[in-house]
């Protein structure tokens, strides 16, 4: 799938004066796991809030169940798929060889 692409701050990614186009699968696995429910006014049940298990002791395995849940609903395939928290409390997670960090 493509898509107008973001930089790292979630601002439309311009390249030589243009907006840049390219895939944009892991951009959308992004969006899903850091969104909230509600958020997307078509599909108000899509979003796994992440930002909100952060420095909760013991919600990791309910990030994780979220996670899975709603990106296979999106219809991906998950060949690869885990979750670790970082000693500073952010979370990283790794789906498909890809490394997604959430932080506030």
């Amino acid at each position: 799938m493509n898509d107008f692409l973001l930089d790292d701050t979630g601002d439309l990614l311009i390249t030589n004066g243009d907006f840049t186009v390219g895939d944009s699968s892991m951009q959308e696995t992004e969006d899903i796991i850091m969104s909230y429910p509600g958020w997307w006014k078509q599909f108000p049940l899509v979003g796994c809030a992440a930002p909100n298990y952060l420095n909760s002791p013991g919600t990791g395995q309910g990030l994780s169940n979220s996670i899975m849940q709603q990106l296979k609903l999106d219809g991906k395939t998950l060949s690869t798929f885990s979750t670790s928290i970082n000693p500073d409390g952010t979370f990283t997670i790794n789906i498909n060889g890809q490394s997604i960090l959430v932080t506030n």
